[in-house]
């Protein structure tokens, strides 16, 4: 969806342009920016309504994307768990978590940092990085995924378990 496309009520332009008006008088250093997009609000400029604030999304992350997200970490929680009791690292086992793609992967990418960064969810995982920087990532991560869920989704994996996951 382009944010062009959204109509906004005369209600909501009028909440809007009080909002900016506000933001004017009290953010000098951003005043003309405000000045700007309650412009463009009170006129009803459809069209740059999407340069109003560049910074949020125009496009809703899918609930599936972020429900395979979570699925993923928790994979990754239990193989973190299941190799500190095996006595082994993710490393040596070859079944590391990588992060996701931030240039292929948006939203998979954004929500995983999001959670763990900011929410504080799987701490487990915080030494491994937020962007794998490969399109590989996403498809090994499902692949993985499928198999684990074939498992009943174990969260105390042996070694052979992991080695199956990890396909190598």
């Amino acid at each position: 969806m382009i944010l062009a496309d959204v109509t906004l009520s005369f209600a909501e332009r009028l909440i809007l342009a009080n909002q900016f008006k506000i933001l004017e008088a009290i953010d000098s250093k951003s005043a003309s920016e405000y000045s700007q997009s309650r412009e463009i609000v009170e006129a009803g400029y459809q069209s740059l309504y999407e340069t109003i604030n560049p910074s949020i999304s125009t496009v809703d992350m899918p609930v599936e994307a972020s429900q395979e997200v979570a699925e993923i970490l928790d994979m990754f929680r239990a193989l973190e768990h299941s190799s500190k009791e095996i006595g082994k690292t993710t490393e040596e086992l070859e079944v590391s978590f990588e992060g996701f793609d931030a240039n292929n992967d948006d939203h998979h990418y954004h929500f995983a940092r999001f959670t763990r960064r900011k929410l504080m969810n799987w701490n487990e995982l915080d030494r491994y990085p937020d962007n794998s920087h490969t399109q590989s990532s996403l498809p090994w991560y499902r692949t993985m995924l499928e198999k684990w869920r074939a498992m009943g989704k174990p969260h105390k994996l042996s070694e052979s378990d992991i080695a199956t996951l990890s396909g190598k």
